[in-house]
């Protein structure tokens, strides 16, 4: 089987909501989004870049049917591009 995509390993900022308590005053929802964060660090395999996003793939799997070779490609994440802070292709 053939190498068909890069693996990277990357890390980004996701999305983020407080869980400890639904109602904030205006100052103390400040100051929750100034110390709270929600780093994830991520290997997958590269699907496309573009200046917008990337699209990986956290699996990829080849199968035969009479003869033909069929990829299939699972967990599949979009990341917007401003969000990653870290990228390093390992392959």
């Amino acid at each position: 089987m053939k190498k068909r995509y890069k693996i990277i390993y990357f890390e980004w900022a996701d999305a983020t909501s407080p869980t400890e308590k639904s109602w904030w005053t205006p100052e103390g929802a400040l100051e929750w989004a100034e110390k709270d964060n929600y780093w994830v660090e991520q290997v997958g395999f590269l699907l496309k870049k573009t200046k917008e996003y990337i699209l990986l793939a956290g699996h990829t799997n080849i199968t035969f049917s009479e003869g033909e070779e069929i990829e299939q490609l699972g967990h599949l994440i979009k990341i917007p591009t401003a969000w990653i802070r870290n990228y390093k292709e390992l392959t």
